[in-house]
């Protein structure tokens, strides 16, 4: 369930990528991308100050302070070619267990790969066999062609559009997806098993 990863979040792995938590050894690897300003185009925001100093994940500004394990599972994507993280991807904002938000990003480098889509049905299908998640929701700026690609390629379904919303801080027009576990799991089903 749920709870079994609460501190020990897995490993993950397909042909091509392995899905593991990052660590300070893959700074390197993330200042190569993750503050480009083309990853944000579509994100609903700017790089962050962390994300553009990537070290600076790694650095608790409050130590003193007892957190809860987080039910999130942030993940980020390693390319097993040369061994570098070239992609994150999450599970967050869960509800009761029962409902999360999915969100990825790759190193504009490696664009076009399959990458994404390759990620994402590894993550489903951990979601779907090893927790209680019944449902995951993704919102994709309409201009963002190769997400929402993606996102059906996953078995996603368009739920509808929200009109000059608002997506993390930048109002446009954003499509609503989500995908049942009660979906993914029918051998018909795009997503597949």
């Amino acid at each position: 369930m749920l709870n079994d990863y609460a501190i020990d979040k897995p490993i993950l792995e397909t042909d091509r990528l392995i899905i593991r938590v990052l660590n300070e050894k893959d700074v390197d690897d993330l200042k190569e991308w993750l503050g480009r300003d083309e990853i944000y185009t579509y994100w609903g925001r700017k790089a962050s100050k962390g994300e553009k100093n990537p070290e600076l994940m790694f650095i608790d500004p409050r130590p003193w302070v007892k957190r809860k394990p987080s039910l999130d599972l942030d993940w980020g994507i390693v390319w097993k070619e040369t061994n570098k993280v070239v992609g994150m991807i999450a599970v967050f904002d869960i509800q009761n267990a029962r409902m999360g938000d999915i969100a990825y990003r790759i190193n504009p480098e490696y664009w076009r790969m399959g990458i994404t889509t390759e990620a994402l049905k590894e993550v489903l299908r951990f979601v779907f066999k090893n927790t209680e998640i019944d449902r995951l929701n993704g919102r994709v700026d309409v201009r963002n062609i190769a997400s929402n690609r993606v996102m059906e390629k996953c078995g996603f379904v368009k739920e509808g559009t929200i009109r000059q919303g608002k997506m993390v801080s930048v109002y446009c027009d954003y499509n609503i997806y989500g995908l049942l576990r009660e979906d993914y799991m029918k051998p018909q089903g795009k997503a597949g098993v």
